[in-house]
């Protein structure tokens, strides 16, 4: 059994974008989603699970490599890594010849998820939410069709909610992502757009339309009531469990009111006892030691483990090193004040800084000794 690397990836795209497919999936690997180098010791076992690793420019270019860039809409499973993965595919579009205004996509970029799936990891929340509205920052001035910001509501609520605890929480999480651009000096006009939202499918359609007309009324009102009037809806799409819902006759009729109800009344509920973060158990501001997956012996991950070391071994052999450590100085003293990140983090990928070195810059100055 072989681990695809970007090259059999890019295949997969192109054999999908000529059967007439525009949007195009990218599930990157454990360890780019956790901002690890490929030949980093905790990537260990992560290196091609769950997706394609990508180090650095090099490697998407060749994941990009023959597609018209202005005319497909990738959405970038990114967590942890979305500022540099984002940046990493305008940087290759631009060099495609694709300005940045003509470029449509989504990246996944939902600091709840991340926290909850893997554990507060590295960063504290504050910095994962700081980078996050940089993000969006970012992609408002340069990106205009882009989307950039999500919450993964079918995560936030764990296996087997039902769906007004599920709306609830989902609501709960967007709302603190606007506090948070808010008090970043953004407009939640213009950032509401700019979020999608995914919930879990129902049963049946008519089940999944009734969890979308109960968020969208749910998200109107607690948005009216905490934040501003006149707050368009975000993007709003289901996802379907891998594991079947229980057949349909077992389920009552859902009411998108009745739905709608008890998830405002949840919310309510919530802010009694102390917001979305308490609730989540997400409140606290240390770090703890990052919970990644155990690794797997798999000779064939293994081979492509050492594909991707020896990649980076040239590219760092081949680059101009002083460039580089520049640019990531430029990096760490931007994190260090209030300037938006991916400015200097777009300067430090195209002098072909890595993944891991840019993320690691962020860690040295957000949770020193933590990484």
């Amino acid at each position: 059994m072989s681990v695809p690397g970007a090259a059999e990836v890019n295949a997969a795209f192109r054999r999908r974008v000529e059967a007439g497919a525009r949007t195009v999936p990218v599930v990157f690997d454990l360890a780019t989603r956790a901002g690890l180098d490929s030949d980093a010791s905790g990537a260990r076992g992560l290196v091609g699970r769950c997706g394609v690793p990508v180090d650095s420019i090099d490697d998407m270019r060749v994941l990009f490599g023959g597609l018209r860039l202005g005319r497909i809409f990738p959405t970038l499973a990114a967590d942890a890594s979305a500022a540099p993965l984002l940046l990493l595919y305008q940087l290759v579009a631009e060099e495609h010849g694709t300005p940045a205004r003509r470029l449509t996509g989504a990246v996944r970029n939902d600091v709840f998820r991340g926290l909850l799936d893997r554990g507060p990891g590295a960063l504290p929340l504050r910095p994962r939410l700081r980078l996050a509205m940089d993000v969006v920052a970012y992609g408002l001035a340069e990106l205009p069709r882009w989307q950039c910001l999500s919450v993964c509501g079918h995560r936030l609520a764990g296996p087997g909610a039902d769906p007004a605890l599920e709306i609830a929480r989902t609501v709960a999480g967007g709302v603190e992502y606007l506090r948070a651009a808010v008090a970043a000096g953004l407009d939640a006009h213009a950032v509401v757009p700019r979020l999608s939202i995914c919930l879990t499918a129902g049963a049946t359609a008519r089940e999944s339309r009734a969890k979308l007309r109960a968020a969208r009324g749910a998200w109107a009102r607690t948005t009216r009531e905490r934040l501003a009037s006149g707050l368009p809806s975000p993007r709003l799409y289901v996802r379907h469990p891998r594991l079947a819902p229980p057949p349909a006759p077992l389920r009552p009729r859902p009411s998108a009111s009745a739905i709608e109800t008890g998830a405002l009344a949840l919310l309510a509920r919530t802010d009694r006892h102390g917001g979305t973060l308490t609730l989540l158990g997400l409140d606290g501001g240390a770090a703890r030691p990052p919970r990644r997956p155990a690794p797997h012996a798999h000779p064939a991950a293994d081979a492509l483990r050492a594909r991707q070391s020896e990649r980076l071994a040239k590219l760092r052999a081949w680059r101009i090193q002083s460039t580089v450590d520049e640019a990531l100085r430029r990096l760490h003293d931007a994190a260090e004040s209030d300037d938006n990140v991916l400015y200097p983090m777009k300067d430090a990928l195209a002098a072909r800084a890595t993944v891991g070195e840019v993320c690691a810059t962020l860690h040295t100055a957000w949770a020193p000794g933590l990484r």
